[in-house]
């Protein structure tokens, strides 16, 4: 019998967390396993089909507010196909599993994807976030997190969470060739260039690279800076792009499959991101062998010590940053079984971090 897993999220995009449950769900053995996604979102995502494919639902929890999501949420569960509900929605886990547990559902697994939250700049927010964490310390059966950060971010008082890292395909990484993306992006080869990979939304930051880029233009560096993901950002970044007359440095390249390859031909990989938990796209351009300069902002957990991640306080200016970028682009390479190596070692592989997840299911 098929064991199946409800998995709550926002909605299945090319993004961190998300990338990293298809990682997972790939390796898994469906035979046994199968995984379904309850999200809150009527459009369709950039997974969607691939999770089709593969013999999973899409569940569409409607409501314009969390009370009616919640109550949607409990009337879904109610029918009883589900013994697992795994919940990635940070604080709104609580109220997630909190449904769950109401509808009978045996095993509620709450996952930890991020060391920060906009709520904190709000007195409302962080009382919201302390009745959550309440909610958090006793409505799960399971506790899983990205890193030791994050759990104690969103767990606190939880000492029996288990830690899965983000798991990545390493073979595809590793092996990652620059030739045919380099052909088609069309840059001479005398070009640095910088590779920025996240959804365009405020906590990635893409204002402060846009400053960078433009202390990198006044210093007369030769540059391409490409930006990959789409998001609610786009248009201001657009506009900022267009008002620091930076056409001509700076590319958005939208929704890429491509990702491996992206950074196989970049020079160096950027991220100067408000907050992150345990970025996949830094583990993938570890893998790759691509430097980065990153705010320290970002869990230090995600330095495998391959000498290939250089943390930068947001409090320096921009002309340090771009200064960063042009030294770190410099620097040496990995080799590929070094890499490798410090992937596994750290447990970063989709196949070894399946293996995990299912031991949770069955425990």
């Amino acid at each position: 019998m098929i064991q199946r897993v409800l998995h709550i999220i926002g909605r299945m995009d090319r993004a961190g967390a998300e990338t990293m449950l298809m990682n997972l769900y790939r390796e898994m053995d469906r035979s046994h396993i199968q995984f379904d996604f309850a999200c809150f979102t009527s459009e369709r995502c950039d997974y969607d089909d691939e999770i089709e494919a593969l013999g999973g639902r899409i569940l569409q929890i409607r409501g314009s507010n969390a009370f009616v999501r919640f109550w949607s949420l409990w009337s879904l569960l109610r029918r009883g196909e589900w013994q697992i509900v795994h919940s990635h929605t940070l604080f709104s886990s609580g109220l997630h599993l909190f449904a769950a547990m109401l509808a009978g559902v045996p095993k509620r697994i709450a996952h930890a994807h991020s060391t920060s939250d906009a709520n904190n700049s709000t007195v409302v927010g962080r009382t919201y976030q302390v009745l959550i964490r309440w909610f958090l310390s006793w409505v799960p059966t399971n506790y899983i997190a990205c890193g030791n950060a994050a759990a104690k971010y969103l767990f606190p008082s939880r000492h029996d969470v288990t830690i899965i890292p983000n798991a990545i395909d390493i073979e595809r990484f590793i092996s990652a060739s620059a030739d045919e993306c380099k052909t088609s992006l069309e840059i001479a080869d005398d070009t640095m260039i910088i590779l920025q990979v996240g959804r365009l939304m405020p906590v990635k930051n893409h204002a402060w690279s846009l400053q960078t880029a433009a202390a990198l233009r006044d210093a007369g560096v030769n540059f391409k800076m490409l930006f990959v993901g789409t998001g609610p950002d786009l248009q201001a970044i657009e506009t900022l792009i267009q008002q620091k007359n930076l056409a001509d440095h700076v590319r958005l390249l939208g929704l890429r499959a491509d990702i491996a390859e992206l950074m196989a031909v970049a020079d160096v990989m950027l991220m100067p991101s408000l907050h992150e938990g345990f970025p996949v796209v830094l583990v993938e351009s570890q893998a790759v062998g691509l430097p980065a300069v990153i705010s320290s902002a970002i869990s230090a957990e995600v330095d495998l010590g391959l000498g290939l991640v250089h943390f930068i306080d947001l409090e320096q200016s921009v002309e340090n940053w771009a200064k960063n970028l042009v030294s770190v682009a410099q620097a040496g390479s990995v080799l590929p079984e070094q890499r490798k190596q410090a992937l596994e070692r750290n447990g970063f592989s989709a196949s070894a971090g399946a293996v995990r997840l299912t031991e949770t299911y069955y425990q």
